[in-house]
């Protein structure tokens, strides 16, 4: 599922399967209007007209207490889990959660419009169920896995059929194994402030607006109301302006949401952790405390370490990490513990970053809490210590 050529703008945002490097608002209204949301209109609570209209939906779940060990988990693609019986029993014994990485996602569960495909998926849910685990699911919408039949819709009407049928019959089935799910996913403008815009250019914003957002959550919930529905982001770890706008506008969307009665339950940050960015430890505590205000929990569901700019030493690599690692938890305890935190990934050997950014200076990158070997890194120390002491 990873698309290689485009790697540029996957190292701007740290995610997969990313398309374009450049801004855009082709086929979009003038950016100053609502139905693109920009920052002015989002930020100035244009709510009815803007993110949403008047849905009916439940109400944010209020925050777990803490006093608890928080669970850890880790994706793993489907493909993987015919390999060697030592990689599976990583996953068997250091995670609580096991979910699918890919599996889960609209272009692969539904190629064409005739087809769905749900055994990956399946694949990795059984494993994480018949060994004692719990999983969760991503994600419903996201702009990087839309296939191309539903992009050939232009019917608004056809669209949001299509998107609901789509969430409700997903949901419906693994309805009871999941414990939630990233509703949508990086919906945010990746530059708001350069863009002037607070959502990104999609299919699903060209063709229903920024009301797809509730459309998706509403539909989510009506599929399985005892899943934890969350909005899911990358960069929202970072000191700056560019980030401290990027927070913002998630936490304007949970309000509009919470005010149109539309039941969204947490925030996922991704967590994918660039050695030359500076984590804001403050700023995250903020975050922290104005979700927990809402009454909408913290998620951690991506996290790794992009080295690609640090020491092109194992043991040094290994240092920045635990380091990154170290502050990001102790930002997120500040306030309380977040509700779990998700590594994308286990071991060194399967990560995107291998692919998508390699190292300028051919180095291996070591992004993830096992070696190539499956030998425990300095942060899984990290992640154990801090995770146990809630």
């Amino acid at each position: 599922m990873r698309n290689v050529d485009d790697i540029e703008d996957r190292r701007l945002s740290g995610k997969m399967e990313s398309r374009s490097t450049a801004p855009s608002t082709t086929g979009l209204p003038d950016r100053t209007s609502t139905a693109t949301l920009t920052r002015r209109s989002l930020l100035a609570g244009g709510v009815a007209a803007g993110i949403v209209s008047a849905l009916p939906g439940g109400a944010a779940g209020p925050a777990r207490a803490a006093g608890r060990r928080v669970p850890f988990g880790a994706a793993i693609q489907s493909e993987l889990m015919n390999g060697g019986p030592a990689y599976r029993q990583l996953f068997v014994e250091h995670c609580d959660l096991v979910m699918p990485m890919n599996a889960l996602k609209f272009n692969l569960m539904r190629p064409t419009r005739d087809i769905w495909d749900f055994e990956p998926a399946d694949k990795v849910v059984d494993f994480a169920l018949s060994n004692g685990k719990t999983s969760r699911g991503t994600c419903h919408v996201w702009w990087g896995a839309t296939p191309g039949w539903v992009e050939a819709i232009e019917s608004p009407s056809e669209a949001e059929r299509v998107l609901v049928e789509h969430i409700e019959r997903v949901g419906d089935r693994y309805k009871g194994k999941l414990l939630g799910w990233d509703v949508v996913n990086e919906v945010v403008a990746n530059d708001p402030i350069y863009e002037n815009r607070s959502l990104r250019d999609t299919y699903w914003l060209r063709t229903l607006g920024p009301r797809h957002i509730p459309i998706a959550f509403k539909a989510a919930a009506n599929a399985d109301p005892t899943a934890e529905l969350a909005l899911n982001e990358y960069d929202l770890e970072y000191k700056g302006p560019h980030y401290d706008e990027r927070r913002t506008i998630v936490l304007s969307i949970v309000r509009q949401l919470q005010d149109a009665n539309v039941k969204i339950d947490a925030v996922g940050m991704q967590g994918h952790l660039y050695a030359d960015k500076v984590i804001d430890v403050d700023a995250i505590d903020r975050f922290h405390r104005d979700l927990d205000a809402l009454g909408v929990k913290l998620l951690v569901t991506e996290l790794d370490v992009i080295d690609w700019k640090s020491a092109p030493d194992p043991q040094a690599q290994d240092k920045t990490a635990a380091a990154l690692v170290t502050r990001f938890l102790d930002a997120l305890f500040a306030h309380k513990p977040p509700e779990l935190v998700i590594a994308w990934g286990l071991t060194d050997r399967y990560s995107w970053i291998n692919d998508v950014m390699p190292r300028p200076d051919g180095a291996e990158s070591r992004p993830l809490p096992f070696d190539r070997d499956l030998r425990p890194k300095p942060w899984l120390d990290v992640i154990r210590k801090r995770l146990a002491v809630a």
